[in-house]
């Protein structure tokens, strides 16, 4: 049985709807001169900024900058009266 699908959030999404048995062994064939396939550019990441009195004295571990984050989609979202 030949199955064809695309890869969405990195999850392989079948074109057809199949059903599959639990466990069953599958092959995946990668073809990148396929039409439409995308192309993965790296490119500069962006970091939130934070202003402190002293530059460097802030522990920016990944969960403050998540935090960070958070907080700065609540305080667009109360900007632009947006509810979540």
């Amino acid at each position: 049985m030949e199955l064809h699908g695309i890869v969405h959030n990195g999850v392989i999404v079948l074109s057809e709807a199949v059903s599959l048995p639990e466990g069953a062994p599958v092959t995946v064939m990668y073809s990148p001169e396929a039409v439409g396939a995308p192309v993965r550019k790296k490119g500069p990441v962006q970091l939130p900024l934070v202003r402190t009195g002293k530059p460097g004295s802030m522990n920016l571990t990944n969960e403050r900058i998540a935090e960070i984050f958070d907080d700065e989609d609540v305080e667009q979202a109360l900007c632009c009266g947006r509810r979540s």
